[in-house]
């Protein structure tokens, strides 16, 4: 073969699909589902999961459990997200994603402004809080890895593109761009606007 590691990787895949829990389509009787989401009978819907108003899953989505997919989130067929995964309000994940435990996306941008120039009602100064208005968008087929959060964008979005593979423990702060068929390994961190 011309790639030797693409393709045991592949012979390896045929053969660890044998080892994958079955996961039915269906809904655990554990599960708040606004009844303004959009969840088609093919999704399988794990126990402790929370789905808010105007959500719209795509075909064959998996959550296995104890999941909050926020207001108005969009999540493309055949993504697969596992337990303890936070997906905030207005975020776009693509199709063939993979989600590990812990992972947050769309949680605020760090973003702060000082004001110490005088007395404010706190005392002497503070900082103040600017308002993450953007979102996340998330391309097809990435695999984001375990405890990593993406944040949401200030004014624009934080964009991912597609086949992008992030290891466990990667920060990507607001309105972060990245490319297509990036890798990013454990613990790496992507300051705000990279």
């Amino acid at each position: 073969v011309a790639n030797p590691y693409a393709s045991f990787a592949r012979a390896a895949q045929l053969f660890a699909a044998s080892a994958v829990p079955v996961r039915s389509p269906g809904r655990s009787q554990h599960v708040d589902i606004s009844p303004h989401a959009h969840v088609p009978a093919s999704c399988h819907i794990g126990p402790f999961v929370s789905i808010e108003a105007g959500a719209v899953l795509g075909e064959r989505v998996q959550l296995i459990g104890h999941i909050h997919i926020g207001a108005n989130v969009r999540i493309a067929d055949d993504t697969l997200i596992y337990s303890h995964v936070s997906i905030y309000h207005d975020c776009v994940i693509g199709a063939h994603c993979i989600v590990h435990s812990g992972a947050v996306i769309g949680a605020d941008g760090f973003g702060f402004a000082p004001d110490f120039a005088g007395k404010s009602e706190r005392g002497e100064g503070e900082w103040v809080k600017i308002p993450q208005t953007g979102k996340v968008i998330i391309g097809d087929h990435v695999e984001i890895g375990a405890n990593t959060t993406i944040d949401r964008g200030a004014m624009a979005d934080t964009v991912i593109g597609h086949g992008c593979k992030f290891d466990n423990q990667v920060q990507i702060a607001h309105n972060v761009c990245i490319g297509a068929f990036t890798i990013i390994a454990g613990r790496a961190a992507i300051a705000g606007s990279t």
